[in-house]
């Protein structure tokens, strides 16, 4: 069986020690990040005419990154920017349509906050 031995410094090192396990407390955290407003605003009309045009969308992210998505293989329009955050103006780039058949077209516009904006567009063909 062992024996501890009692030493002058020990008690007050272990006082020392509750002391400072009792005091110490859990600090207040800072507020978790809240996603601010998210909108969507753009030139683009809802029918084009079946020359090349550009367009802007106005994308108002405030504290929301955002990014883009357009269909899979799309070549006949484009947008400057896929993703980012904040507040954005961009350009939709759309090229004439020597085809003689109306095509559609969306760009779909998602935030962090978890919405989402749709553009839907069609180009005349003739």
């Amino acid at each position: 069986m062992k024996t501890l031995i009692y030493k002058k410094g020990n008690l007050s090192f272990l006082i020392l020690l509750i002391f400072s396990l009792i005091a110490c407390k859990k600090e207040d955290l800072p507020a978790k990040p809240v996603a601010g407003p998210f909108q969507v605003t753009s030139t683009v009309p809802g029918e084009i005419e079946k020359a090349a045009g550009t367009y802007s969308i106005s994308i108002e992210g405030n504290t929301n990154g955002w990014w883009v998505t357009l269909p899979a293989n799309v070549q006949w329009y484009s947008v400057e920017r896929k993703y980012g955050s904040g507040n954005v103006t961009q350009k939709l780039t759309i090229k004439a349509n020597d085809s003689g058949q109306e095509r559609s077209g969306s760009v779909k516009i998602n935030s962090t906050s978890k919405e989402e904006v749709t553009i839907n567009f069609k180009q005349k063909g003739s």
